[in-house]
């Protein structure tokens, strides 16, 4: 059951067609095509979601921020994109709100930060946030800041589930360029290939445009062009050391280093695939000390110190604030897992939706009503 809702019904045939494919590579053995393991390719992108659904954008962010009246700062760090900063900002009023017994202005800046996470695709982080300020609209009896969370908590799944196909359709296109290569249809192979690239890392899959460089690697070493093939081909190592594998990038720079490629260039290159991993490994480590922050802020608000617990919530925050994305995604998951737990996505974006159309119906908001209606005909 599950397996069906993975794969859309417009893509089985091109499924079917591709694992033939890869039972005849399979047999004939090439190995400049045929990928380290093999996933099912799936999906398509329907690009009317992401123009439809504002999950956490800019200009949603900067609705709330003005009606909460926050200074200018705020505002520039958004703007910006500067969204971890913002994000240690946005506690630091949070913690105010706290002391001051403002469960109003608390909820608020709860759903400000569930949408600043949302926009930064770390979608755990999000629905924490929202989770909290869906607790203290339902404490205080908020029923227009209740159904404003669960419609965000919605957006979010939605935009999980959105990003999910996204990956899953960028495999599935590298899966058919290969194909193309290896058949010897060569136009547009290159262009594919890097609009592949430029969607992986829109969505932070850094391993995935990592290997999409490989394959332009290889592509231009069958037209013998020497310098577009190692320039792909050090693309990737790069993106192999900073997001944490560096015995990856170690393999490639060996490769380069028995094609006989100039050793000043790869001296170079070494020193500055070292201080990237360096820089992953020291990002690690802020990364871990704010966990340690989160876990102690759990302690103390558990105990009633809620002063000392904010202030624990900040420093981790603030720990993460000037870290890599590319060490904050350097253990993504496979497609396959990605899309079977986006299914999940769509059964609580829908249970969220409703529950927010009841409350505005409840209320009257007529407006609010019709545009929760509008979303949840994207789920798909």
């Amino acid at each position: 059951m599950y397996a069906k809702r993975l794969i859309p019904q417009s893509s089985t045939v091109g499924f079917l067609v591709t694992l033939a494919f890869l039972g005849f590579l399979y047999v004939t053995k090439d190995d400049g095509v045929i990928p380290e393991r093999m996933e099912i390719p799936v999906g398509y992108y329907d690009s009317k979601i992401s123009k439809t659904v504002i999950a956490g954008t800019k200009a949603d962010i900067s609705v709330q921020l003005d009606q909460l009246k926050f200074d200018r700062h705020i505002h520039d760090l958004i703007e910006n994109s500067k969204f971890k900063q913002a994000r240690v900002t946005l506690l630091e009023k949070a913690a105010l709100a706290v002391q001051g017994n403002d469960k109003n202005r608390l909820g608020d800046i709860m759903l400000l930060l569930g949408k600043v996470a949302t926009n930064e695709m770390e979608f755990g982080v999000a629905e924490a946030y929202l989770e909290e300020a869906l607790d203290i609209a339902t404490q205080s009896g908020d029923t227009l800041a209740e159904a404003n969370t669960y419609q965000q908590l919605g957006k979010l799944h939605i935009r999980s589930r959105e990003l999910a196909r996204i990956a899953g359709n960028a495999y599935e296109n590298l899966w058919h360029v290969k194909n193309q290569i290896y058949m010897g249809e060569y136009r547009f192979a290159e262009d594919n290939l890097r609009q592949i690239i430029d969607t992986s890392l829109g969505i932070q899959r850094y391993g995935a445009a990592a290997n999409a460089y490989e394959t332009l690697a290889k592509f231009h070493r069958r037209f013998h062009d020497d310098f577009k093939a190692q320039s792909a081909i050090l693309e990737a190592a790069k993106l192999f050391a900073s997001s944490g594998r560096f015995d990856r990038s170690r393999e490639i720079m060996a490769g380069l280093e028995q094609e006989g490629a100039d050793a000043s260039m790869l001296t170079q290159m070494k020193a500055e695939i070292e201080g990237l991993y360096q820089k992953h490994q020291d990002n690690v480590s802020q990364i871990a000390q704010a966990r340690d922050y989160q876990m102690l802020y759990q302690y103390y608000n558990s105990k009633g110190e809620f002063e000392r617990a904010w202030k624990l919530r900040i420093l981790a925050s603030k720990s993460l604030a000037n870290t890599s994305e590319r060490s904050m995604y350097s253990r993504q998951a496979d497609v396959m897992a990605i899309l079977y737990n986006s299914n999940f996505a769509m059964d609580k974006a829908r249970s969220y939706l409703d529950r927010a159309s009841d409350l505005f119906a409840t209320r009257g908001d007529a407006d609010f009503y019709a545009n929760v209606q509008d979303m949840q005909s994207l789920i798909y």
